[in-house]
């Protein structure tokens, strides 16, 4: 990509690390252990509650310092001794989770499923009477926002290539009938590959669940939420694509499509559930045609009409045939520290382990209560009901659906990437 990564922008709104989240953090600690360039620690200091770590574990990683430190989990610097790989050691307490396990089960049971270059991988697990262990890669280039608002130059062809990486990741989830339900750019970990480029990882699968028919919770982050799940009336697969349709539009212009007035959260849903789209001028003025109608495709209120993951990644605007004469610069990172009051970080690890820390109980706060009146839900927009096709995989043709066999490589290395970006 034409830009740096720097260790810069932390957001917070409800005490999370960017103005588009509602999951608080306020009680997890980032530490400033592991600074760029520094390597791990020499000697494990003491783990506090975590006296010891299975033998299984110490035989294969050097465990160090605490790297964060959250409501129901500590991370911890972990390198593997026969490589010098550095991996985040995360270990959940089992006596904090202690009649909720289940949700921890059920995202663990998640990431033992995805293996994609474009996800944030468990590497292997530990399970003991206390605690459960989780050796996960570290992904230490900040968050998406970080490598905006630290660019030197950021052009479309790179936000380009960053929703490449995205749909990429979207698309291998929902061949395994998985949804993320909270896909928003503090959750799109930067990994620096060692040619110099960048690609996107996904993390954070506190909501993600497998779809076999529609859902009901309503959750996940407010400005990036779609509108059949504020609707209550059924929702699938494709409310990850309105989130990715919300960040593309956030990447193009720094602000959301959406939002409220302060603190209105009913005011925002009201906007969200109306879809009315809107690039005013002159922010809009020199974004392409292409751009503006691959978003448009994304944010369709009705999930039938709205596009798939496939067809996101087969759009000109993302295959490169759209943007090949796009390379000024996007005046758009003043705008994102504006709307999303961002700060600086202690380094470029913390965004990684701000999302490693986070597990499922962390996430309850991001269960919203909707008290919608029922003449509300008479005049919502036809198509955004619910139905057979927002679920499952009953959208994708067979053409467009992956098989649990043909993962792609959980190598790092091989993240994909546009061919045409060095992002």
């Amino acid at each position: 990509m034409s830009f740096s990564v720097c260790p810069e922008s932390l957001g917070s709104l409800c005490g999370s690390q960017h103005s588009g989240s509602s999951l608080s953090l306020a009680s997890t600690k980032v530490c400033s252990s592991m600074d760029e360039g520094d390597g791990p620690s020499s000697e494990a200091e003491p783990m506090d509650e975590y006296s010891s770590v299975p033998a299984s574990i110490a035989e294969r990683y050097k465990v160090g310092r605490t790297l964060g430190d959250g409501n129901f989990a500590v991370v911890r610097e972990c390198v593997e001794r026969s490589t010098g790989r550095e991996y985040a050691l995360k270990i959940i307490s089992k006596d904090k989770c202690r009649g909720k396990e289940h949700m921890i089960q059920s995202e663990v049971s998640i990431l033992r499923r995805v293996k994609h270059p474009n996800i944030v991988l468990l590497i292997e697990e530990m399970d003991t009477q206390n605690e459960l262990y989780l050796v996960m890669e570290l992904v230490k280039g900040g968050d998406l926002f970080d490598a905006i608002t630290s660019s030197n130059k950021y052009t479309e062809r790179d936000a380009s290539s960053m929703l490449f990486n995205l749909a990429s990741a979207i698309k291998y989830l929902h061949s395994l009938n998985i949804v993320h339900r909270d896909i928003k750019p503090e959750n799109l970990l930067v990994y620096e590959h060692n040619d110099g480029s960048k690609s996107l990882k996904l993390g954070d699968f506190g909501l993600a669940t497998v779809v076999n028919g529609p859902l009901y919770t309503v959750c996940g982050t407010p400005t990036y939420v779609a509108p059949e799940i504020v609707a209550e009336m059924g929702y699938g697969l494709k409310v990850d694509i309105w989130a990715a349709g919300v960040i593309t539009y956030i990447l193009l212009c720094g602000f959301p499509p959406f939002h409220g007035s302060g603190e209105d959260q009913e005011a925002l849903f009201e906007q969200i559930l109306r879809g009315q789209l809107e690039f005013p001028a002159p922010h809009w003025d020199n974004v392409s045609d292409s751009a503006k109608a691959l978003i448009t495709g994304m944010l369709q209120v009705a999930v039938d009409k709205r596009y798939t993951a496939v067809q996101v990644l087969d759009h000109p605007w993302v295959n490169d045939d759209g943007v090949s004469k796009k390379e000024h610069q996007l005046p758009v990172a003043g705008k994102i520290r504006k709307h999303f009051n961002t700060r600086v970080k202690v380094n470029s690890t913390t965004a990684g382990v701000s999302v490693i820390t986070t597990t499922p109980l962390d996430k309850e706060k991001q269960i919203f209560r909707r008290r919608r009146h029922q003449d509300v839900k008479a005049h919502l927009p036809h198509g955004i009901r619910a139905s057979p096709s927002h679920g499952a995989n009953r959208g994708l043709s067979p053409a467009e659906v992956t098989s649990e066999s043909e993962d792609y490589s959980p190598s790092s290395a091989d993240t994909v990437r546009s061919p045409t970006s060095p992002f």
